[in-house]
Order: C-alpha cells, then sequence, then structure tokens
C-alpha cells in the first residue's frame, strides 16, 4: 500500500476503530462533562459509531476478567488462574494480550493527535430529521437550509468544512474560502465547492445533486481500493456548473454519471420548498434585509441610512427576493439599483 496516497476518511472503518478504542480508555479513566457531550457527539455523527464502540467494549470487559488474578478479589486464588500452562498456552495469551495493548496505544495516540491538533467541532442540524423548514448559518457564514425530514451534521476544523447529510434534502449557500474546501458528504457521493450554492438531495435509489450557481466537483467514491495490496487509486471527479444536475445512482459503477440540463424555470419548482414565509409586523427595513440576506444569494444593501428604520409590514416568501423589490419600489417608494450581479441597493427616490 502507498501510504502517501492514504488517507484516514471520517467514516472508514479503520478509523471508528481507533476513535471506539480511545474513547473507552477514556471511559475507564473518567470523563468529565466537556467529555460526555464531545462522546455523545461522535455516537451521533454516525450509526456505524455506536454499533463498533458496543462491539469493542463487550470485548473489553471480557478482557477485564483478568482482574480475577488480583488476590483482593477473594481470600483463597482462583485454581484455573494458577494452574500450570504450556509453554505454547502462554505465548498465545502473551501474544493476544500484547496485540490488544498494540490496540489500545495506537487507538490513544490517534485520538489525542485527531482531539488535540486539529480538533474537529461537530455540531447536530435537525437531530432526529428536521419537522419543517429550517434555516442554518454556519460559523463562517455559510448558509445550509432543510428540507423537511432533512438530517445533518457539521464539522468544521483548521483546513475543511465538512457536511455529512444523513438524510433528506439540503441546499447550501457556500461562503468562498479557497483555504477550506466545503465539501458535502451524502452516502457514498462527495461534493466539494469553495464558493457556489447547490442542493443535494440524499434518496432510496442514489443522490442527486443540482448546481444552482457557481461550479462544484462530484465524486461518486471518494477513495476506491484497487483490488490488489499495493495502491489506493483516486477516481477524478466531474464537474457541474449552474443549471445542470447529476444523478449518482447507489450502486454506481466507476464511469461517471450522467449529467443533465435543467432550466431555471425547472429549479424553481424543484426548489420550490425552499420558500419559507416570512412574517413582518412593523419590522425595520435593515432588519428585514437582514432575513433576506441569511436566505439568498444575492444581498440587499441600504445605501440611504434614513432608510434603515423605515417599517415593514408584509408576508413575504423567503425565496421570492424579486416580489420583495419590486414591492419596496411599486408600493413604497424607493429605489433598487441593481449594479452588482451579488446585490441590490436600496435608496429612497429624489423629488
Amino acid at each position: 500500500m502507498n501510504v502517501e496516497n492514504f488517507e484516514l476518511d471520517p467514516s472508514s472503518e479503520d478509523r471508528i476503530g481507533l476513535e471506539a478504542s480511545a474513547w473507552i480508555a477514556k471511559r475507564d479513566s473518567g470523563m468529565d462533562p466537556k467529555d460526555q457531550d464531545e462522546f455523545l457527539e461522535w455516537l451521533t455523527m454516525d450509526p456505524k459509531h455506536k454499533e463498533v464502540y458496543n462491539e469493542q467494549l463487550a470485548f473489553w470487559k471480557d478482557m477485564n476478567q483478568l482482574s480475577d488474578w488480583r488476590p483482593e478479589h477473594s481470600r483463597e486464588p482462583n485454581p484455573d488462574l494458577l494452574a500450570h500452562r504450556t509453554p505454547e498456552k502462554w505465548r498465545s495469551r502473551m501474544v493476544a494480550l500484547t496485540a490488544i495493548a498494540a490496540v489500545f496505544v495506537v487507538g490513544l495516540v490517534v485520538f489525542s493527535i485527531w482531539n488535540s491538533q486539529d480538533r474537529v467541532e461537530t455540531r447536530m442540524l435537525a437531530f432526529g430529521g428536521a419537522q419543517s423548514y429550517e434555516n442554518h448559518v454556519l460559523d463562517d457564514g455559510s448558509v445550509v437550509e432543510l428540507n423537511r425530514g432533512a438530517e445533518a451534521s457539521v464539522q468544521y476544523s483548521r483546513d475543511k468544512r465538512l457536511i455529512f447529510l444523513h438524510a433528506g434534502e439540503a441546499h447550501f449557500m457556500v461562503e468562498e474560502d479557497p483555504d477550506r474546501p466545503f465539501q458535502v458528504r451524502a452516502g457514498d457521493t462527495m461534493v466539494e465547492a469553495t464558493g457556489t450554492a447547490f442542493n443535494v438531495a440524499l434518496e432510496r435509489d442514489g443522490v442527486e445533486v443540482l448546481v444552482t450557481e457557481g461550479r462544484v466537483l462530484v465524486d461518486a467514491l471518494s477513495l476506491v481500493a484497487v483490488r490488489s495490496d499495493t495502491d489506493f487509486m483516486k477516481r477524478s471527479a466531474h464537474e457541474l456548473v449552474a443549471g445542470q444536475r447529476s444523478k449518482v445512482a447507489a450502486s454506481a459503477e466507476l464511469e461517471a454519471p450522467e449529467i443533465d440540463l435543467v432550466s431555471f424555470n425547472e429549479i424553481d419548482r424543484r426548489l420550490a420548498w425552499k420558500g419559507e414565509v416570512l412574517d413582518f409586523t412593523a419590522v425595520p427595513l435593515s432588519e428585514v434585509a437582514d432575513e433576506f440576506n441569511r436566505r439568498n444569494r444575492i444581498k440587499i444593501m441600504i445605501g440611504d441610512s434614513n432608510l434603515r428604520e423605515f417599517p415593514i409590514t408584509a408576508k413575504l416568501r423567503s425565496n421570492n427576493l424579486d416580489g420583495f423589490v419590486e414591492l419596496l419600489e411599486v408600493a413604497m417608494g424607493i429605489t433598487a439599483d441593481r449594479d452588482d450581479v451579488s446585490k441590490i441597493v436600496l435608496r429612497g427616490k429624489s423629488i
């Protein structure tokens, strides 16, 4: 195996096993409240975590029977434990114990490196599934919109922004940061972007990716093991741009999936679930603009300071930015300048 090309995937069985060993060691040495919170977060990140943890915990409990060697457990020693062992049996037991100790030590080392040098903060979004539309603004300003039933978790580190879509559908508006890729993992599909907007739906038969702005890279499997013991190969991802959609089948082969063109009207229909109703009653225009800016790529800027406190009373859909601007222009005497494709500047009409 070429070690230089090997990467520890957060969902790989090897890493889960080492992390589980480290948590068991931490459990035995004692957890403070902070450790307990981090342990619960780790368990909820992936159903496999709990399964592997319970398996290893049962194994360690079996091994703890070796504590019967200690005399304080009984006044009379266990004759079976003190019975003469042939060199072969003793050697086998020592080999097994040595192997267990090695796994334990490696687990502690990996956990220590992962937990201290590049600490990953995990944040659950809609644990158990969103009951309705949800809008989440992440630490870097990126926005995650969850459709009903969606569930996701966020892992941010110094060099990576990673989102796990565990169920359902979500739309992402990514703040550009070339030094920290923004990656969404849904099943065996990885989507990567720097500054763009796209939709990911995790379905029974695969994963659908729809780009609404900019471009993304889509990889059906981030790492594919070749049927040999010599190397790993990294598949080349395919690129999608705004107005394109790709469906990665659950049983995807190595060839890239087909890419479809999608009209903007069809995109609007496909993402109609994003139309959250915002209800304002005498709310200052500056606050209304903030609510729209959280949910849309195009930003509303207030060019005249005297408009900031202008009261707005209306019911508006969060994805109908043009309708809101038209309402301001027609009914409220406010002008909207679109000098930049990424912003709309509001000003009072000159008399």
